[in-house]
């Protein structure tokens, strides 16, 4: 249950799940840890650089990572020397004729300092 794109992408939005762009915060039901909105409505902005080869980079070195903190510098190699930042969890956007990566786990890339109306952020508060 998330918000996502419903009908043919791009140009017609059934609009199935009630909303035709971003949701209110909590308009679904929290997954098993209690967490609203991990997937659909918007991407969700990491403080984590973008690096194609991150992850062939940790199973290289053969050790479990819990909670990489991710790559110290940037690279996209469809545009090298444009430094990029993680996006998580796809958007309302998303659809399986485009963009099917509105799960948690999905992966997006954008630079820092652009904004749009299906990226956003979420605030973490670590426990300790």
């Amino acid at each position: 249950m998330a918000n996502t794109f419903q009908g043919h992408f791009p140009d017609k939005n059934t609009n199935e799940d009630g909303h035709a762009a971003a949701a209110p915060v909590a308009s679904f039901p929290p997954n098993q840890f209690g967490l609203y909105d991990m997937a659909g409505n918007v991407w969700e902005w990491t403080s984590d650089w973008y690096r194609h080869d991150y992850y062939q980079t940790l199973v290289s070195q053969g050790s479990l990572t819990r909670n990489p903190q991710g790559p110290v510098d940037s690279l996209d190699p469809s545009e090298p020397g444009v430094k990029k930042k993680v996006h998580r969890g796809g958007s309302f956007l998303c659809t399986d004729q485009y963009c099917a990566r509105y799960i948690a786990g999905g992966r997006g890339k954008g630079e820092p300092d652009t904004g749009t109306n299906h990226v956003g952020f979420r605030l973490v508060r670590e426990a300790r």
